[in-house]
């Protein structure tokens, strides 16, 4: 059995060897979809971080049962080819969602209190920085999104004193409506609104949805122009929701006072981008995911994801629904739906 890792970005592949210790594993470093096709030939299982699994790529496997996703998004695998070719996509929700929700929270302290560029500031020489800031308590305070990430987000800001709590959901009313009927949502002190209202009347605005056609670019100039003078945005979800060349212009008038961002459409930055020379922004490296335990937990999953396809299971976290195909799995185990 041949199992490829196509681009490892922690160091280290002692999780994957211990559950596929009698198997062929190969760690590549996939950039491409050239890299993809070439390092994957013949693979009967895919680890795959962060390299472009294309429908191009996905037409040359011949043997691939399973692409288990090292994370919760999966916006870089295309779905219906896999489908198509009778292959499962995994992914691992949920190992993270504390970690990304204390980041969210850490970056949103960084802001308001300007942490970040007082830190700079006082290392050049300076003191007694006179930079307006304004207390937390008694503004208010959304949530863009409320699965898991935004859930855990919600219980860390309580005893804020935020006067409201607002929720929303870009794709649509539907889905605030969805969760208003929800039991588990009446034990939450928020009060679900249109996302148009959210972004008008909100202080600060914290990021925690996927990445799809109604969630890209949704921060935009259009939705900016609406909303409040003076608001904090926070972003740990995809990169890609953000117009970033409309946050940036919002960010040089003050129409956004700050923006912390841990993602973005194009990773890493390039060192023009003038998101690097604002003193208003906070950066960190798509690292809101991380903690020691966060990635052993990630690994593990995501090599056990595929384990389970290749002993012929179906994947106790599906993101599709292939074609099953019939005979038995390279671990000798038969094909049950």
């Amino acid at each position: 059995m041949r199992i490829v890792i196509t681009d490892d970005r922690f160091g280290q592949v002692e999780e994957e060897r211990r559950i596929f210790k009698d198997a062929e594993l190969i760690v590549a470093d996939c950039r491409s979809e050239q890299d993809l096709a070439a390092a994957c030939a013949g693979a009967d299982g895919i680890l795959l971080n962060q390299a472009p699994m294309t429908g191009r790529v996905i037409q040359t496997l011949d043997r691939c049962r399973v692409i288990s996703r090292y994370g919760v998004g999966y916006d870089n695998v295309d779905l219906n080819a896999a489908e198509e070719a009778g292959i499962w996509v995994t992914n691992v929700p949920g190992y993270c969602t504390e970690e990304a929700a204390e980041h969210a929270l850490g970056m949103l302290l960084s802001c308001v209190r300007a942490i970040p560029e007082k830190d700079r500031r006082i290392r050049g020489g300076e003191w007694n920085i006179n930079r307006p800031i304004r207390r937390m308590s008694g503004r208010v305070l959304g949530i863009v999104g409320f699965g898991a990430t935004g859930r855990a987000f919600w219980e860390k800001v309580q005893g804020f004193g935020f006067s409201r709590i607002l929720i929303a959901d870009p794709r649509g009313a539907s889905k605030i409506e969805t969760l208003q009927k929800k039991q588990e949502y009446r034990s939450y002190k928020a009060q679900a609104v249109s996302f148009e209202y959210l972004m008008g009347c909100s202080d600060f605005i914290s990021f925690h949805v996927p990445l799809n056609e109604s969630t890209r670019h949704c921060i935009n100039k259009e939705t900016l122009a609406g909303i409040k003078d003076g608001a904090i945005i926070v972003n740990i979800s995809r990169g890609a929701i953000v117009d970033e060349a409309a946050l940036i212009g919002a960010l040089k008038t003050g129409k956004l006072s700050a923006a912390a961002l841990d993602v973005f459409e194009r990773e890493p930055l390039s060192r023009d981008n003038p998101l690097l020379s604002l003193p208003n922004v906070v950066l960190t490296d798509h690292s809101a995911y991380y903690s020691a335990e966060s990635v052993s937990e990630l690994k593990t999953r995501t090599a056990l994801n595929a384990r389970e396809v290749l002993e012929g299971r179906i994947p106790k976290t599906p993101v599709n629904r292939p074609r099953i195909r019939e005979g038995t799995g390279p671990l000798g185990a038969e094909i049950t739906a």
